[in-house]
């Protein structure tokens, strides 16, 4: 690989570029708009070429490989030209891979990526190991992996999109934390979801350590194939497991290499509910395969609060609850922070529709909540969906302050008003964060 063409100048694309240019190889950086702001100027001066605007095949034109960004999909025209010109296609991440020198600890999963890899990589470097935390967690693992040596960590948080061009990635441990409908608009079916997420494991051998949900409907079907070539162990927050990870008598637990080691109690966790206890257990289990003492991992556990737009508090107003929840980019991931409650839920709802089924997730509201207000373009889908499923406390709002002000007329004392989307943010907002951001700016300058 001398000459690379990267595909999208995103946070993993200009990542690459610098990585590729730095080690002397001829790089040309593509992407339909010119975002790349300040960054451009060193990028230039380490010899990277920049093409902008409309992309057609001339690109591939004397290209050994081709790095893709993970906006771009398996069905862009250069991706499909490169593949059926024999060119090499790999991702960012399969890129990070072939540079570290340190082992991968991987995490995928619908929900909760970022809480889990959060959390390892606060006990690693409770530890005092060395190590990178980047991947979909908004930093180019690429970049990060580099100055990490043999002896440290790398706590990798991995997408679908990010998993989808791997060839030879192999973490020396891997969590698939949970697989629920998602991104069908980039992947079709779940059938293609689910491959791409499984992915993680195909190159991993008897000595790595994987942990699949067990309580997972997809668990049976990865957890055939994985055993054939890995170690497999199993995560349960409901019921023991032989080996893995789960809550006994109320306590987090790991049963690795015929030990049974107790962490902590679940009542001394700041954090609350299945998923975080879930997470807490992912993330325990892959710091102590990755060497981390289990005080390290109690201490991180006992002092982690959560992160921001994960059922976030806000402010209590006139007896009325604000919580934060626009990292619940899908349906299960609302679902989820919705049952963390047990008092009459308000919720905002809606935004960028990724065309996910709606039964359940109406079916739920529809017992659980005091109303709904709908923002976004998903709005008339998920007002039809509402209304097919006998759900009538139900409007619609033109934007962020109206539903807010909306919602702050229907509420009274004991009430919760939860900002959950069950959709991503790009309708409106940048991003999930700044949809958050936004909802705590308008909820804080209520009266």
């Amino acid at each position: 690989m001398k000459n690379v063409l990267v595909l999208g100048a995103g946070i993993s694309g200009l990542g690459a570029a610098q990585v590729l240019a730095k080690r002397g190889f001829n790089v040309v950086l593509s992407d339909l708009a010119d975002r790349i702001g300040d960054k451009k100027k060193k990028l230039i001066e380490d010899g990277v070429i920049f093409c902008f605007g409309p992309q057609s095949d001339l690109l591939l034109e004397g290209m050994d490989t081709v790095v893709l960004s993970p906006a771009v999909p398996s069905e862009n025209p250069i991706v499909r030209g490169a593949i059926k010109r024999g060119i090499s296609v790999i991702s960012e991440v399969e890129l990070g891979y072939l540079i570290t020198k340190a082992p991968i600890l991987g995490i995928t999963g619908t929900n909760g990526k970022t809480t889990t890899t959060t959390l390892l990589g606060k006990m690693i470097k409770e530890e005092s190991i060395p190590c990178a935390v980047a991947g979909n967690i908004g930093v180019s693992l690429s970049v990060e992996v580099e100055n990490v040596p043999q002896t440290g960590l790398i706590a990798a948080e991995l997408s679908s999109f990010q998993l989808e061009f791997i060839d030879t990635f192999k973490p020396k441990a891997a969590v698939i934390l949970n697989i629920t409908p998602d991104h069908m608009e980039r992947h079709h079916t779940m059938d293609a979801y689910v491959a791409a997420k499984s992915r993680i494991f195909e190159n991993m051998d008897k000595e790595s350590y994987l942990l699949l949900n067990e309580q997972d409907p997809y668990t049976p079907k990865l957890l055939e194939e994985a055993e054939k070539h890995t170690s497999v162990y199993l995560l349960n927050v409901s019921t023991e497991v032989d080996r893995g990870a789960c809550i006994v008598n109320n306590k987090l637990v790991l049963k690795v290499n015929k030990q049974q080691i107790i962490i902590c109690d679940i009542s001394e966790l700041q954090i609350k509910g299945a998923q975080n206890h879930e997470d807490c257990l992912a993330a325990a289990f892959l710091a102590y395969i990755g060497g981390v003492s289990i005080e390290s991992i109690r201490k991180v556990l006992l002092s982690f609060k959560g992160l921001a737009h994960r059922v976030e508090f806000v402010r209590t107003l006139h007896g009325v609850s604000y919580f934060n929840d626009s990292k619940a980019t899908n349906v299960d991931a609302a679902l989820k922070g919705m049952s963390s409650f047990n008092k009459p839920l308000i919720l905002i709802v809606g935004g960028h529709d990724k065309g996910t089924p709606l039964h359940d997730f109406m079916e739920y509201v529809k017992i659980h909540a005091k109303y709904i207000i709908l923002i976004g373009e998903s709005s008339e889908r998920f007002y039809e969906e509402a209304k097919r499923a006998g759900i009538h406390t139900i409007e619609k709002a033109v934007n962020m302050e109206e539903a807010i002000k909306k919602a702050q007329n229907i509420a009274t004392i004991g009430d919760v008003v939860m900002l959950s989307p069950a959709c991503s943010s790009f309708d409106m907002y940048s991003c999930y964060e700044e949809r958050g951001d936004i909802f705590k700016d308008i909820v804080n300058h209520l009266n």
